[in-house]
């Protein structure tokens, strides 16, 4: 009897990292949703990467709402924004360097922002609802405070 509710407890948590790990959106269907996205009403967020820490530590989104997400480095050193969970699970437009290039692709691994002003932009609507981390794992960085996280509802 004690340990049925272990059990239940065990398949709870089963199912519900199951559902963590539900399959990215294919790119032809990742392409629709931005073909049919209305980027008029595009939101601006941004994450500013430091030498010791993202600020802010916590961004919130909303599923299906177009956004514009500037990630600028302030520190001295190059930072990544690595954040795998979170690209699997969004459609991405876009990710451009304001006034010098643009690159288009159905999924990107992370991002390399190059200090002292480093800047990029991901163009993307997020699909699944969750709670997912970002961080720089170059080095020590992680464990000096270089993460967040993304929450999406």
């Amino acid at each position: 009897m004690k340990r049925y509710p272990l059990v239940v407890v065990l398949l709870a948590g089963l199912v519900s990292a199951c559902q963590a790990l539900a399959p990215a959106p294919e790119p032809e269907e990742a392409a629709r949703i931005v073909a049919a996205a209305d980027w008029d009403r595009v939101e601006d967020v941004k994450i500013e990467l430091r030498d010791a820490g993202f600020t802010p530590r916590e961004l919130k989104l909303k599923v299906g709402q177009p956004y514009r997400l500037t990630l600028v480095n302030l520190g001295v050193n190059n930072h990544y924004f690595n954040a795998p969970e979170f690209f699997a699970r969004i459609a991405a437009r876009k990710a451009q360097v304001p006034r010098y290039a643009e690159m288009k692709a159905p999924r990107f691994g992370n991002f390399e922002i190059f200090a002292a002003g480093g800047t990029i932009e991901l163009w993307f609507i997020p699909l699944e609802e969750g709670r997912y981390r970002a961080h720089c794992h170059l080095g020590n960085h992680a464990d000096m405070g270089v993460e967040g996280h993304l929450v999406v509802e």
